[in-house]
């Protein structure tokens, strides 16, 4: 993995850690391909969080999955962001979705 996905924690992203992604310099893009209700250990307090990920910057576009750690499933090089993102990021969904945990 990369130094910027190394950084992802070990374990699903919460949606504010998804919110925050979004906002870094890291990433161009972060996407979560799905949400699942769940509860924080610690506290018991409901939360949103995300096992599928499509992340991307302007060199590439990749589809990330959380399986007892963040797994690349798919990893699409891009020259133009403006054109080619959209499509980089159907294939990487697809590869997401596709994923058997």
């Amino acid at each position: 993995m990369s130094d910027s996905l190394g950084s992802l924690p070990d374990r699903p992203l919460r949606q504010r850690e998804v919110t925050a992604l979004n906002h870094a310099d890291a990433f161009s893009l972060v996407v979560p391909v799905d949400r699942e209700d769940a509860v924080e250990a610690d506290t018991r307090e409901p939360v949103v969080v995300t096992e599928q990920l499509i992340l991307g910057t302007d060199d590439w576009v990749k589809g990330l999955v959380y399986d007892g750690g963040w797994v690349t499933v798919e990893t699409v090089a891009i020259d133009d962001p403006d054109e080619e993102r959209f499509d980089a990021m159907r294939e990487c969904e697809v590869a997401v979705s596709a994923h058997e945990r």
